[in-house]
This record gives C-alpha cells, structure tokens and sequence, in this order.
C-alpha cells in the first residue's frame, strides 16, 4: 500500500471519502460479493461539512477496501480521504 493515510484509515476503522470531482466516479471491488459503489459530487457550497464525506468502514470489510481501487483514486486525488478524527 503507497498510501499512509489510507493505511492509518483503514487501521481505525474510519474510511471517510468524498469525491473530489465535477463528475460522478466508480469505485470498483475486486472481492466476490461487495457491490462496485458510484461516488457522486458533492455541493461546492459544503466543502467545510463534515456530512459530505461516506464512511466505507461501514459498509466494507478492510480486506474489501484494500482490494479496490480505492487507493488509486486516492493517490489521482480523484476522491478526498477525511483526516479529521
């Protein structure tokens, strides 16, 4: 894993992400049963809201996020990863 911050994430069980893009983006599983997720936008008006950020944590399994491209979209800053705690 290339990503600290997605290591330290997914070691706390807070896997919060938001798209940092204009347009919609695929969030693709390579684990049998987990669902690929479509990230939408969010509105620029509330860049500073906790509440635009979805908590993968809780609907995956580590291994399923570390099993994704997930962190590829990181690293394209692609999706935005919440470091707030």
């Amino acid at each position: 894993m290339k990503s600290v911050r997605l290591a330290r994430a997914i070691a706390k069980g807070a896997v919060k992400v938001r798209n940092a893009k204009t347009g919609q983006l695929l969030l693709k599983f390579r684990s049998p049963g987990a669902a690929d997720r479509l990230m939408h936008p969010y509105p620029h008006g509330q860049q500073t809201e906790a509440s635009t950020f979805v908590n993968l944590s809780r609907m995956y399994s580590a291994d399923q996020l570390m099993a994704s491209n997930l962190e590829d979209l990181l690293l394209a800053q692609d999706l935005e990863l919440d470091d707030r705690a």
